[in-house]
């Protein structure tokens, strides 16, 4: 038996467990959101430690991560950074823009 009170909206971890997820859908029709893909273009002049750094400002990733992606862009003109649905990517794409990369989405 749960010490927790019941939260406000009647559901939570003190209420009770009806059965009732509280959709008014069921979960089939629940439509998939589409991933998308950030793309980092090769920029000719660009400082690669600075491609690498500001990958790291803007992702979760470690040095050794941003810079695989960064000489991975370098040698073959482009490198897969990251996929998500399409309001971050946007997001994501405007952030890099402002760093000076070029970046670009494509449908995962």
């Amino acid at each position: 038996m749960s010490m927790l009170p019941p939260s406000p909206s009647g559901r939570g971890p003190g209420s009770p467990d009806n059965g009732d997820n509280g959709d008014a859908r069921p979960t089939e029709d629940l439509p998939t959101l589409l991933r998308y893909r950030v793309v980092l273009h090769r920029v000719a002049g660009q400082g690669l430690l600075m491609v690498a750094t500001a990958m790291r400002e803007l992702t979760r990733y470690g040095e050794a991560e941003a810079m695989s992606r960064m000489w991975q862009a370098h040698h073959t003109g482009r490198a897969s950074v990251l996929e998500t649905h399409l309001e971050r990517a946007e997001l994501y794409v405007e952030q890099f823009t402002a760093k000076g990369l070029h970046t670009s989405l494509e449908l995962a």
